[in-house]
Order: C-alpha cells, then structure tokens, then sequence
C-alpha cells in the first residue's frame, strides 16, 4: 500500500488542476454547499474497509474514493450507492427513472441509449480537449452504442473497470506429465494436444488429471471464439433493433463440434460448477482452464502459488485481429442528473492513476486497469502472467458482442448448453437458436 500512498498527493496536484479545465462552470456547482454527487457501484465493493475471510487480504473500502474527490471539490458530497450484480440491468434503469444517481455503471449500455436514458459523453470531451488515449486500446470504442437518433457509435461512456477471459494452465501438472507449457497463443489444435495428453493418472502423484475444463456458464462465449479463430464473426448491427447475428453459420457449426471434442476431457460436472472448485489451489488436478476470469489467478497469489499457474490469451480472428468477449464496465451519465459538469468531473476523476491503482490494489480479484498507465503498476510490470492479462483487454472484439446485452445472449447460452447435454443436434439447436433470436429482433 505504501506506493498507493504516495500516490495520493501527487494526484491530487493533478486532478486540481483538471479540475479546472471547464470554464468554472464545475466551480459555481462545487461551491454550493448544498451539492450531491451521487455514484452508483455495482459489484462486490464496500464501503468501509473489509478483510477476505479465507485468503485474510486486508482491502480498503471505497471511503477512501469519496474522500479524495470530496478533497479535491471541498462543497460536494459524494454519496455512494453499492450494488450486486443480480438483476443489475433493471434495478439500474429504475434507479434511472426515479433520478437515484447522477453517474452510473452500464455495462449493459445499449438498452439504456435505446431508451434516451444516457448523456452523450461527446460535447464534453471536445469542450475539455480530453485525451482519450489515457486508455487502453479498444476500451472507449468497446463501449460505443448509437441511439436512436445517432447516425453512427457515440461515446455514451467511459470505461472504470476491466475485464477479459484467457486461458490459464497449471504448470505443476504440465511438469509433472512434461509437457511443454501452452504459448502465449495457443492454437485449437495445441489445445486439444495438451489436453489429451494429461488426461488420466498422473504419472507423479497417481492421481486422475482432467486435461481441461470450462465454465459451463461461458460455454457459449468459447464457442463463439472458437468461431472466431476459424474466421466467423458474431454477427453485425450496433442497435438491438438491427441485429444481425450468425447463431448458425457453417463456423458455428464447426466450433460447436471442436468444443465438444475439447470437452471430452473435462469434468462431466463442468457444465455446471467450472469442473472442480479445486482450480487455483493447491490441490489442483485439472491442467487447462479454456476460459478462465482473473479471480483465479489473483486468488492463487494470495495463497502462496503466483508461479504455479500461467496465462495464455484468447483466440483472435485474424481478419480482424481480435477475437473474445468485450467486458468489464463503464460510467455514464444519466438523462435525469442535476449535475452533469460535475458528474463527468467525477468521470474524469477515475481515469487517474489515483483511482486506477486504488481499484487494482484493493479489488484486483474483480477489476482490472483500463488504463496505460496501469500496465507500469506494481504487481503487473513485474508480473508476466499479469500483464498478459491486461495486455489480451487490448485485443478483444470492439465493438463488443452487442447481443449479450439483451436477450439473445440468453437464447444463445440455452441452446449452447442443449448440445452439451445431447438433448439436441449442434445444427438443430443453432438454427433454433438463430430463429429466435431473429423473431426478437423484429419485436424491437
């Protein structure tokens, strides 16, 4: 904690002087006693400082936010509004409608634009001369959405917290099979090779290795990156009503037959619980995760085995040169704030390296840097592991899979999990899948 300390009055200078960027128009607002900045957080944060009942990681609380931009603007008030993930979409456009904040966390974004419920982040950013390139590649245009009145993606938000899917290994039971580690990217076939060879009784400890597993409740995000890596795409469209999607193209098809083969060698309990809640630790008995959240590896550290599992990025299509799952979660303003100015004050406020280091020092097993600035911090230029994990946020497919915003990506995942089962063909359930999703869109 000591550099995130030392942090603390450096940033401060800077973001004083940001501050100022406006006009005084942030000034006439702050100097009101009376002003509320009212933010929403949705995730697992807390307030006050906590400490992680099984690893004892000590974590500091958002206090520690509130109170520095409340520094930095002595009249404001920052009142915090925390909140899981359940239901998040809904409960966060009721929290819209009856004004409950002034900046929010959209990650489910084009449904709230749809619906004129968000500020454009544009005429602020031009009025300010706002450097976008603070931010990692492909992080502000993940997040791009056009409304209903927008000709081509605007900026309706900015991006706060990171996240990515990869794929993670344990060396341990590679080097006890010896086999070579995955590379950095790693081909379906080099998989599938490594998989097959560390399935069955481990020549060291005797006991049965499964040579991959999955997250049955991604299983319909890998196979649409398998997709990707044999040069199909999701599909098109950047407004609900104007989806397109490809559920059952000929390389749909195909990836949904090559993770079958893949996931002959998992855990038949994959489908439901990621295969064994054994992974990360140190009684591990499976060697590849095909599609694994950084939790894993942060969880691993605190328990003592940083060396023991390693990082290996997603599949990419290379027409595009990028390929998985865009995620993580942005801020945005709503249509119903009472203080805009200072709300996108707020906004700018969590790029810095204040914020962003706090976030990775103390949440690092949910967020990841969004940031450039965040690949020189502690824990993450040191790290190799690490660092590819921040490093593969750059390579993810932007615009994001804008169907998994909505309920397509509901009709896909069951169809998904009715070919793992076997309760229905690949090209039967796809083309189901396909259909339905076509006869939503027409209803938008």
């Amino acid at each position: 904690m000591k550099k995130f300390t030392k942090l603390i009055g450096l940033f401060s200078v800077m973001l004083l002087a940001a501050g100022c960027s406006n006009g005084g128009e942030v000034s006439a607002e702050a100097n009101n006693a009376s002003t509320v900045l009212r933010v929403q957080w949705i995730g697992d944060f807390q307030q006050q400082d906590s400490t992680d009942p099984i690893t004892g990681t000590r974590r500091i609380g958002l206090h520690v936010i509130e109170e520095e931009f409340e520094r930095l603007y002595p009249e404001v008030d920052v009142q915090f509004i925390t909140m899981g993930w359940d239901d998040y979409v809904k409960k966060t456009q009721t929290m819209i409608i009856s004004n409950e904040a002034d900046v929010y966390q959209v990650p489910g974004i084009s449904g709230l634009v749809d619906q004129n419920m968000l500020l454009s982040l544009e005429p602020y950013i031009e009025r300010d001369n706002y450097d976008l390139s603070v931010y990692l590649d492909g992080q502000v245009e993940g997040w791009m959405v056009a409304g209903p009145d927008d000709d081509e993606l605007k900026i309706y938000s900015l991006p706060l917290l990171g996240d990515t899917r990869f794929i993670t290994y344990d060396k341990l039971i590679f080097d006890q099979w010896g086999v070579e580690y995955l590379s950095e990217n790693p081909t379906i076939d080099e998989i599938k090779d490594k998989a097959s060879q560390m399935t069955g009784i481990n020549p060291v400890t005797g006991e049965y290795n499964y040579g991959l597993t999955y997250a049955g409740v991604d299983a319909a995000d890998s196979i649409m990156n398998i997709n990707e890596s044999l040069g199909g795409i999701w599909g098109t469209g950047v407004r609900l009503s104007e989806l397109e999607t490809e559920f059952n193209s000929a390389t749909m098809i195909e990836a949904a037959n090559i993770f079958l083969d893949l996931a002959q060698y998992a855990p038949e309990t994959a489908l439901v619980d990621q295969g064994s809640e054994l992974y990360g630790t140190a009684n591990n008995n499976i060697a590849i995760n095909f599609r694994d959240a950084s939790k894993t590896i942060f969880s691993s550290i605190e328990l003592g085995l940083g060396d023991r599992y390693g990082v290996s990025k997603l599949f990419i299509n290379e027409d595009f040169s990028m390929g998985g799952m865009f995620a993580g979660s942005p801020l945005a303003i709503s249509t119903t704030s009472e203080n805009p100015d200072l709300a996108w004050e707020y906004i700018k406020f969590t790029s810095s390296d204040f914020v962003q280091q706090f976030l990775w020092e103390n949440y690092n097993n949910q967020t990841l840097p969004v940031t450039t600035a965040g690949l020189t911090f502690e824990g993450i230029a040191d790290n190799a592991e690490v660092y590819k994990m921040v490093e593969s946020m750059e390579q993810l497919w932007t615009p994001r899979y804008i169907y998994r915003a909505s309920q397509p990506r509901y009709i896909l995942t069951d169809a998904v999990e009715n070919i793992i089962l076997g309760t229905m063909s690949i090209e039967d359930a796809l083309n189901k899948a396909q259909k339905e999703t076509e006869d939503w869109v027409a209803q938008q």
